[in-house]
């Protein structure tokens, strides 16, 4: 017999319970939504990461049947939680039976970064129906027939798992949308020896092989390198408007090569000076323009030395000396 959206509530609060368990997180407390208050959730799960910091995902349940789930349904519950006193981590729109219509994803990425929380649509077409398998009981009274599905329990768990972990790291990066924060490498850039040598062809032309700047400078293009590539499945947006400040950088490098070939009196040395001098003023400029904060100068000799290595920014002196 099929059930109704409050027994769905009901049904799904242990079941979270035991899933954020399995998954292998420490559960502090799931909690079913007070009827008729207007916080934008109905199911919340306060948990342990595995760094034990303290998280909380908030989940607005949809158990429709027959009519269709609107985007603008769930976008208005998104804004009774950003108005809430919560501090969500995320936001997950539970419907095993409905996908979502008339999605405006222009809006909703907008508003995801004013929320300073991710969203998430836990619906058919994201395989919704895997993890109720997990338990088929409960699967049995949500789709009102035997569970058929073969599945492997641990995979599942994992694959959950790894959609839970991805939530708390945007979370984390919406926190800081604005901040640049760059970390230290630890390992070396996969395939990067000749880039290296690149690199150490410029440096050849202003140091001396045993200037301590020198293994500065290669550091500054290593945690650079490994930032960007931290933001891929985080914040690509943040990442691709570095990518094209560093190709407009790239264009300036280009125009400033030709004093060599209009000055016979300029070195290596000053296009070194000269280049810096402009790639500051355009980082002000570059962070203005995108309200950002944090790691001007990490930032600033990343982007130089990863075009030299590159080879557009080139300062040996007819990039031969």
């Amino acid at each position: 017999m099929p059930i109704t959206g409050e027994d769905f509530e009901q049904l799904v609060e242990p079941f979270f319970k035991k899933l954020f368990q399995d998954m292998g997180f420490l559960v502090i407390q799931v909690r079913k939504q007070t009827a008729g208050t207007q916080n934008g959730f109905d199911v919340s799960v306060l948990f342990l990461d595995d760094n034990e910091f303290e998280r909380e995902f908030f989940i607005e349940c949809k158990y429709y049947t027959s009519t269709k789930l609107d985007w603008s349904e769930i976008f208005s519950k998104q804004v009774q939680l950003d108005s809430s006193n919560h501090d969500a981590t995320a936001f997950i729109a539970l419907s095993p039976l409905r996908n979502l219509s008339n999605i405006d994803h222009n809006i909703q990425a907008k508003q995801t970064k004013a929320f300073k929380f991710p969203v998430d649509f836990w619906t058919p077409d994201k395989d919704i129906e895997k993890m109720f398998a997990l338990d088929k009981n409960l699967y049995q009274k949500i789709y009102d027939k035997p569970c058929s599905l073969v599945l492997d329990e641990a995979k599942e768990l994992q694959r959950l798992k790894i959609i839970v972990n991805l939530l708390i790291s945007k979370k984390d990066l919406l926190r800081h949308a604005n901040l640049i924060k760059m970390p230290v490498a630890t390992f070396p850039i996969d395939g990067d020896e000749e880039m290296v040598t690149s690199l150490d062809l410029k440096l050849n032309s202003i140091c001396k092989p045993d200037d301590q700047y020198r293994i500065i400078y290669h550091k500054a293009r290593a945690d650079y390198k490994v930032y960007l590539e931290s933001l891929v499945d985080v914040h690509s947006e943040l990442r691709t408007r570095i990518l094209n400040w560093e190709e407009n950088m790239r264009l300036k490098a280009s125009r400033l090569t030709h004093n060599f070939k209009m000055d016979d009196n300029y070195t290596p040395q000053k296009f070194f000076s000269d280049f810096f001098n402009e790639a500051e003023k355009e980082i002000l400029t570059f962070y203005g323009e995108n309200e950002l904060k944090g790691d001007k100068e990490k930032l600033l000799c990343g982007i130089v030395f990863e075009l030299a290595a590159q080879c557009p920014l080139d300062w040996r002196k007819n990039g031969t000396d």
